[in-house]
């Protein structure tokens, strides 16, 4: 094989490698979008405020600290969230690093 042959060669092994590591990370993309990483609806952001707290070895003074809500806010809104302000509730998100997502509803919902 000549040495304009092996360069070709290398090329094209390299090109189909290069094509073969493209689609795996399409794919991989493709899947993590696909993932509905959504924590559920407003009703569920107590779970969530106690799953944060637990994970991150906090309470509802660190989380007023963070967030300038009072510890009273969070208690209430922890146990009846559909009653908060979306002020409220962006304040505490954005505490826990978080943010809030609208999108519409799936019709099979």
């Amino acid at each position: 094989m000549s040495t304009n042959e092996n360069v070709k060669h290398i090329i094209a092994d390299y090109g189909k490698k290069a094509d073969e590591a493209t689609s795996d990370l399409q794919r991989k993309l493709i899947a993590v979008m696909q993932q509905r990483d959504t924590l559920g609806e407003v009703y569920q952001l107590g779970k969530i405020a106690k799953r944060y707290k637990r994970t991150n070895k906090s309470n509802n003074d660190t989380l007023a600290l963070l967030s300038g809500v009072s510890a009273n806010t969070i208690s209430s809104m922890t146990n009846n969230p559909t009653n908060s302000k979306v002020s409220t509730v962006l304040a505490l998100l954005d505490a826990m690093g978080m943010t809030l997502t609208i999108s519409r509803k799936n019709p099979n919902e």
